[in-house]
């Protein structure tokens, strides 16, 4: 299903942007272009009886030819069984530095440091995420990052704080996502 709307998707945006004119690129690389992406999420499962929504849009720049900053800002909830929803504000500062294998294809790796924030619990840590980036037309580009390497708290008012440490890389769990330049 993600496969088949990932494909729909880049098939929509490449037809529309066919004819759109490639950005110009200089000694100055990206610097100074804005961008946008964003997360929506929605999950149900039934073997343990929790949903999930989750939307995070994210906003930044470039601040130098192939070093970007940027700020994500959510919401999301999550439901266990019978019992009240859990709501949180996501918070997520990034880095990510581009490495330029064509005029339309990238490597990046990012740097992470998401917070959420709830009444009950609170999480936050640092991750690091390598990707990939792929001009499909214009100002439009479709990445994927996949695997983490990171370290994640979770805090919560009662009881005792759990940490998660993260090494890996999975080729089969891609995070894919579509992004436009302004």
């Amino acid at each position: 299903m993600k496969k088949t709307l990932l494909l729909a998707v880049v098939a929509l945006f490449t037809m529309v942007n066919v004819n759109a004119q490639e950005k110009e690129k200089s000694a100055e690389g990206f610097k100074g272009t804005w961008w946008a992406l964003g997360q929506l999420e929605y999950s149900d499962d039934d073997a343990t009886d929790t949903s999930s929504f989750t939307i995070l849009p994210v906003v930044g720049t470039f601040v130098a030819p192939t070093v970007t900053v940027g700020m994500g800002v959510g919401y999301t909830t999550t439901t266990v069984g019978t019992a009240d929803a859990v709501d949180a504000v996501i918070l997520m500062p990034l880095a990510r530095k581009y490495w330029g294998m064509s005029d339309k294809f990238f490597l990046f790796a990012q740097a992470d440091a998401p917070v959420t924030l709830a009444d009950s619990v609170n999480t936050y840590g640092f991750n690091l995420r390598p990707g990939v980036d792929y001009f499909i037309g214009g100002k439009f580009t479709i990445e994927a990052t996949f695997g983490a390497f990171g370290y994640n708290v979770t805090d919560p008012d009662v009881g005792d704080s759990t940490n998660k440490l993260s090494l890996g890389f999975n080729s089969m769990n891609l995070n894919f996502g579509l992004k436009m330049l302004f």
